[in-house]
């Protein structure tokens, strides 16, 4: 019995080892990915058995290797609709260069309205993956009568490509209607040089989703941060109607563990529009020493929805832009001590006054005079989202703690 109570006891020990912060080296420096935490919601193989989506939520599924899902989604004729899909596949995955999702929308009759197709654009490059497809409200063309939608995600995976479940991250904004807009011609794509922008970073730390949303820059700065192999952080940016975001992402040399060391596209800047869709994106090698890449958007107009140029079209809202910074996971083969990113953001123009609004667009998610919706996770802050942790994982632990010794004095009583 002496020896059963000693073996009880050593493994109560482990266990509340494992339990309390800081006991696992592994856990602490591993980065932290994107969990996706909407509404939970099943998505069927059937187009006629969809779950509908509501406008103004985020959901969460699962996709398996691959599958194809179907949701239903209700469009009026006067709001035009984004629907963004991420997904999110688990630290460790094997994903190829072609590897990614496939996003349709399309009437209950098979009319296409809209397709996006979002790849790794790396062997290896584990990180979120997705954009938005869009109904936009026109004077003609299709897709625009008042009905249930078909809402598609498919998976697209080669053969070496491992077969976890991958999460899906699911979001539907609506933008409201609009009773006056104005006139012009619709704007061609244009590239600037990036403005110099000087002074002291301030520290920051991005968030590893794009739903919590802490990391609200103001505009205009220089920022810092640190990524460890593997990781990808996000910023909000606001960017008003007549303007435009240039962002220079300065990836610093690194600890190298030895000479030789490469990523093809191992240092990576994207910048997303309000309601998820790709505007930019830009990679870089990297060995271990410096490097740079700079990303834009064209100046945000009501307009630009006219384009046929994707480079156009993609800031067609004003509202809070996302800002991506990932670093591959490969280089964790040949350096140490992750890599410090000097993030150098410029919002230039005159702000213009937007389209006239029939309901509230702020509220919707668009605008820059609010901050992002709750729908979205948009009221937690760094601190509360923190402590939420640390309170769960301590109330975890402590119950798992109570309950073994409870355990313990019930096996040495019998």
């Amino acid at each position: 019995m002496a020896r059963d109570r000693k073996g009880i006891l050593a493994a109560l020990a482990t266990l509340v080892a494992l339990a309390l912060p800081g006991a696992s080296a592994e856990a602490d420096t591993a980065p932290q990915g994107w969990v996706p935490h909407g509404e939970r919601i099943s998505g069927t193989a059937r187009s006629d058995t969809a779950p509908r989506l509501t406008a103004g939520h985020t959901y969460r599924d699962t996709l398996a290797k691959g599958g194809t899902k179907y949701y239903v989604v209700r469009l009026d004729a006067r709001s035009s609709a984004y629907l963004s899909v991420f997904a999110v596949p688990p630290r460790g995955s094997r994903v190829g260069f072609l590897d990614g999702v496939s996003l349709k929308l399309s009437g209950r009759d098979g009319t296409p309205c809209d397709a996006y197709d979002a790849r790794f654009g790396a062997d290896g490059a584990v990180e979120p993956v997705g954009g938005a497809v869009v109904r936009t409200v026109k004077p003609t063309g299709s897709c625009q009568q008042a009905g249930d939608y078909l809402l598609s995600v498919q998976r697209v995976n080669a053969a070496a490509s491992s077969a976890e479940d991958w999460p899906l991250d699911i979001r539907y904004m609506s933008e409201p209607p609009v009773t006056a807009v104005g006139s012009g011609p619709v704007q061609s794509y244009t590239t600037a040089t990036p403005p110099a922008v000087d002074g002291s970073p301030t520290p920051v730390t991005g968030d590893p989703d794009m739903d919590g949303g802490p990391a609200r820059l103001p505009g205009t700065g220089v920022y810092q941060d640190h990524l460890a192999p593997g990781e990808t952080h996000f910023y909000r940016v606001p960017v008003d109607w007549g303007q435009r975001l240039t962002a220079t992402a300065e990836f610093a040399n690194a600890d190298t563990t030895g000479s030789g060391g490469f990523s093809t596209s191992g240092v990576r800047l994207v910048l997303y529009n309000p309601a998820r869709g790709l505007v930019s994106d830009a990679t870089a090698p990297y060995s271990g020493a410096q490097a740079a890449v700079t990303a834009q958007t064209p100046t945000v107009d009501y307009l630009n929805r006219e384009s046929a140029d994707v480079r156009v079209n993609s800031a067609p809202v004003s509202g809070w832009y996302y800002v991506q910074l990932s670093v591959h996971p490969d280089v964790a083969k040949y350096t140490t001590g992750g890599v410090d990113v000097t993030l150098r953001l410029a919002v230039t123009g005159t702000r213009q006054p937007g389209p006239r609004y029939a309901g509230d667009a702020g509220a919707a998610g668009f605008g820059v005079t609010a901050a992002p919706s709750s729908a979205d996770g948009g009221g937690a802050t760094p601190n509360r989202m923190l402590l939420a942790v640390g309170y769960g994982g301590l109330g975890a632990g402590t119950l798992l703690v109570a309950g073994l010794a409870v355990w313990a004095v019930r096996s040495r009583r019998r």
